[in-house]
């Protein structure tokens, strides 16, 4: 059994009642998991693994993937929820990590990096310029995983 905090990356119907979650996990960093059971009206983990959602999971290893066993919510950022700016801005983010990180990769800068960033969006009264915070987020995300133009040696290329 393992306990971790994670963020919902995103979600994908799984059969007709199971979902299969892309998450990022403080103590694993992306991984997928499968919610059994989700998508049933009266499941409790329902509104606890939707996108965007920050929840404190209990999973078990299963055959192929994690299942997740139990969750409880931390945050459901209400106000990006209520805001269709906010909802691009933040869908823009997890897109960028679930592109950028290929698979089980731990990294505490990038877990505080996320949580930063879904923060600042959900706080801030008007997310004028939601490009700048994308690009940010994208910029200090490449820095962290390695691939920053400083370290990129053009003359090697050809």
């Amino acid at each position: 059994m393992i306990k971790t905090e994670a963020i919902i990356l995103k979600s994908d119907n799984f059969g007709e009642v199971d979902r299969v979650l892309t998450i990022y996990a403080k103590e694993f960093g992306k991984i997928c998991v499968v919610a059994k059971g989700a998508k049933k009206l009266e499941s409790k983990l329902r509104y606890h693994l939707e996108p965007l959602s920050y929840s404190y999971l209990i999973l078990i290893g299963g055959k192929s993937l994690r299942i997740v066993k139990d969750a409880v919510l931390i945050d459901q950022f209400l106000s990006i929820r209520n805001n269709l700016k906010k909802i691009k801005t933040a869908q823009n983010i997890t897109e960028l990590l679930d592109e950028l990180i290929v698979g089980e990769e731990q990294d505490e800068n990038i877990w505080n990096l996320l949580i930063k960033s879904l923060k600042i969006i959900n706080t801030k009264d008007n997310l004028s310029d939601n490009s700048t915070m994308i690009s940010n987020f994208k910029n200090t995300l490449i820095e962290l995983l390695g691939y920053s133009p400083e370290h990129t040696n053009l003359q090697n290329i050809y």
